[in-house]
């Protein structure tokens, strides 16, 4: 399979309600800025610390989300989304030390870009999603741009601002080795706001994601290995699609090899028989109605936790199965991405 296409030879591209125009439209120098805003938010990872890594993978895929609905995909940007930024942005203000912040949004503090590699990386990340904003007025000159895509732009280079001075007080003249080598570098003072503080949603639950089931299961994925991780052990997970089709699958570093298939088998059992494999378990003991069920279906049958379906207004939509801990552990972590995949809570 070849990577290029030729069909872009002539200037002219499609979006994707398959539109073919010229390259230089508006609605390419957008798109174009936004694939430039997630590069660079790429470039900032290895430096920014922990407690922004998850923030910034989130955005991340919602700048593709948002990317599709500018290009004439499903709707994305909408006005609880810009609220979720607002109430994000908020909460990472108060973590920052007073005296350096004048709590009026007219009179944000001046910066020279350079406190910190990480600080500079979110600094120039912003500048990028700031053109990204101007281009998004001049395309809305040519034609109609949601009023909720503007303000999301707009309230995504305030959170970056925000991330970047928050990054400068954690890891302040750091290099990229010792962040590596250490979690932060945290003054007292806010090590101790950090511990009692977490920033809200949209980067507590999977609503925020767009209507790409998709991407919905990469970042459920995603959330559950994190959670395995602070749990004490590393996992695989695997997500389904309602018709038992493998949509998913995250193995993390030194996860057990035989977990593979065990989750998948997992999201497959629980779409299968629209029960959690928790709940399959009884029913399979000798002399139970389902006795001898996990011996059909090419041994595709699990029957023990860690396995769950996932709904969305009543209805199957597909299956989540982890592997890695104990059958406990298990269970208590597939539980957890069920609360994360019907808008719960990540935090505890």
């Amino acid at each position: 399979m070849s990577l290029y296409t030729k069909k872009g030879d002539t200037g002219f591209s499609s979006t994707m309600n398959r539109m073919m125009i010229e390259k230089s439209n508006p609605v390419f120098n957008l798109l174009g800025t936004l694939d430039e805003f997630t590069s660079a938010l790429g470039m900032a990872r290895p430096w920014i610390p922990a407690q922004l890594m998850e923030i910034v993978r989130q955005i991340q895929n919602d700048v593709i989300s948002l990317s599709g609905e500018i290009a004439g995909g499903p709707k994305f940007a909408t006005r609880e989304r810009v609220e979720n930024l607002e109430k994000a942005i908020e909460s990472i203000v108060k973590m920052l030390p007073q005296q350096s912040w004048p709590g009026e949004r007219e009179a944000l503090p001046e910066v020279t870009p350079g406190a910190s590699e990480a600080g500079a990386a979110l600094d120039l990340s912003r500048a990028v999603v700031r053109r990204a904003e101007r281009e998004a007025v001049a395309l809305s000159q040519r034609r109609g741009l949601s009023r909720e895509i503007m303000a999301w732009l707009n309230r995504i280079s305030d959170l970056c601002y925000v991330m970047a001075r928050l990054a400068d007080q954690l890891v302040p003249q750091s290099s990229r080795n010792a962040v590596h080598q250490q979690e932060s570098v945290l003054p007292s003072k806010s090590e101790a706001v950090l511990s009692q503080t977490s920033v809200p949603a949209p980067y507590a639950s999977l609503p925020s994601l767009g209507e790409s089931f998709c991407a919905q299961a990469a970042v459920l994925c995603s959330g559950v290995l994190r959670r395995a991780r602070e749990m004490g052990f590393r996992a695989v997970a695997s997500v389904c699609d309602s018709g038992g089709n493998l949509v998913c699958t995250m193995r993390d570093d030194d996860a057990f090899l035989a977990s593979v298939d065990i989750a998948t088998n997992k999201a497959y059992t629980s779409v299968s028989l629209k029960m959690s494999t928790k709940q399959l378990a009884p029913l399979c003991q000798p002399g139970a109605p389902l006795y001898g069920i996990q011996f059909t279906n090419g041994g595709k049958i699990v029957v023990f936790g860690g396995g769950v379906p996932l709904k969305r207004d009543g209805q199957i939509v597909g299956g989540l199965g982890v592997s890695g801990g104990s059958a406990q552990q298990d269970t208590d972590l597939a539980d957890y991405g069920l609360e994360l995949f019907q808008g719960g809570s990540c935090e505890e």
